[in-house]
């Protein structure tokens, strides 16, 4: 993958992908993720920094820790999200179609909203996980644009997290009609 701090080994092991998933149709989504999901948490400064150095093997015990513990979990989940339509449906020369071959049982819509909303809390839960531990470890991190997330590692409590109401669903999000049938 072209401009890409992950692999297609890694993207498997920190996604919902199968170890046996050919990640040749969902290849571009890695830098649409990275676009829409890690630059706004680390920084330009900070993705180049790791980019570079994924690129040329040669990356910091520091930044090989930050990959690991915060940044691959979180980007794993965010291109399994954002190629979750093409996983479903198939785009051939005749059209969209569900499913990759007559013998399987594509998802209906139910199924897909409800494994969209799953990945989505999933989502959302390991991106403050990759803020809260990236803000804890700043100092390790001269080109990490600090996030202001609130945690004490940034300020004095101003931000905060994605927090769940406890009378809500988990990291959902704002639900209007949802009767798809």
């Amino acid at each position: 993958m072209k401009n890409a701090i992950i692999n297609t080994t890694l993207l498997k092991q920190y996604s919902v992908l199968p170890l046996n998933y050919s990640t040749k149709e969902i290849e571009n989504f890695v830098n649409i993720a990275q676009t829409i999901w890690i630059i706004p948490i680390i920084g330009q400064d900070f993705f180049d920094e790791l980019l570079e150095q994924v690129e040329n093997d040669d990356v910091s015990e520091e930044n090989a820790t930050a990959l690991v513990e915060a940044i691959y979990p979180y980007l794993g989940l965010a291109v399994a999200y954002e190629a979750l339509p093409t996983m479903a449906y198939h785009v051939s020369e005749v059209g969209l179609t569900k499913g990759k071959s007559e013998n399987s049982d594509a998802l209906d819509l139910k199924e897909l909203a409800y494994y969209e909303q799953f990945l989505r809390r999933q989502l959302e839960a390991a991106k403050d996980h990759c803020k809260k531990w990236l803000c804890q470890h700043s100092d390790s991190f001269p080109a990490l644009d600090c996030c202001q997330c609130g945690c004490a590692s940034c300020q004095d409590g101003r931000g905060k997290l994605n927090k769940p109401n406890p009378y809500k669903q988990v990291y959902s999000t704002p639900r209007w009609c949802t009767n798809l049938m």
